[in-house]
């Protein structure tokens, strides 16, 4: 049995990856605690005495605003979300394992209403976004050799059972649920279309993925059908049947340091498609 190595295992997507990779794989799960995948020392010494077939690397910085306004921030971001994942694609490369790594559709600009391809130019226009193109760029460095078997995988906006871990962050619709109790009506914001992706598709998509043994590169998994902050919210509470007025509303109305692309769509041209966002939210909610 193949030995796969999960890392930020106590975030959203971590804990579905170890779920759905333990049904035919033998699980190493780790986290920050186990791992510190910054220190290359750290990481070339434990990954090495491992020898895990396959390395799944969930660990990611996704505090947008704060890497915005703060240098330190941003520079940690750059840590983990660039020279993180380079250290693992190199001892990947040494033990001859396949590196599987998580990016965004914050590589993107936004400026393509059609959306973007696997192949399109890369152009962030936030650091956030910076941090996951630069995690991008060093491990296609390491493997321009062609001796690194990695998947980079591009998703977007996160959906699913909250993760363990301090940093790990509450969803969009568990945000939207937890705001409409007791109130009257919210504003959401009509902007920013793009895709939803919950985080158990995600990780079976991961798994087919390797187990088809497609050809490395860049891969776009999301959900499909795309949509705004305030037409996913206004299927959410038409589902639960919550009587709570939205108002749609310009992104200005929210000011925030990082500026959103306005549309990022992922167009998946790999792959099959994936089901839609709104059949795999009544899955989340048991509706």
């Amino acid at each position: 049995m193949k030995k796969v190595l999960i890392i930020g295992v106590k975030g959203n997507l971590g804990i579905q990856l170890q779920k759905i990779f333990e049904e035919s794989f033998e699980v190493v799960a780790w986290d920050k605690e186990e791992l510190d995948i910054t220190d290359e020392g750290e990481v070339n010494k434990k990954v090495k005495k491992l020898k895990p077939n396959i390395i799944i690397n969930s660990a990611a910085y996704n505090a947008v605003d704060k890497c915005e306004e703060d240098d330190q921030e941003f520079e940690l971001a750059k840590k983990i979300n660039g020279l993180g994942p380079k250290y693992l694609a190199k001892i990947s490369q040494e033990i001859k394992a396949t590196l599987v790594h998580y990016s965004s559709d914050y590589v993107f600009d936004g400026n393509k209403k059609e959306g973007y391809s696997e192949d399109d130019e890369t152009s962030p226009i936030n650091n956030y976004g910076r941090s996951k193109l630069l995690g991008e760029e060093l491990v296609q460095e390491v493997g321009k050799n062609g001796n690194l078997n990695y998947y980079i995988i591009r998703t977007s906006k996160l959906f699913g059972k909250p993760g363990l871990s301090e940093v790990a962050k509450k969803s969009f619709f568990d945000v939207m649920i937890g705001l409409s109790k007791g109130r009257d009506e919210l504003k959401i914001v009509d902007e920013e279309v793009s895709l939803f992706t919950y985080t158990v598709d995600l990780a079976k998509a991961t798994k087919k993925l390797i187990e088809d043994k497609k050809e490395r590169g860049i891969y776009h998994v999301a959900n499909s059908e795309s949509c705004t902050w305030y037409e996913s919210a206004k299927y959410l509470f038409e589902i639960i049947k919550r009587d709570v007025k939205i108002i749609p509303v310009d992104g200005d109305e929210f000011p925030r340091p990082a500026k959103r692309p306005k549309y990022s769509v992922l167009l998946n041209t790999k792959l099959k498609p994936i089901r839609s966002w709104k059949e795999a939210l009544k899955d989340y909610l048991n509706i």
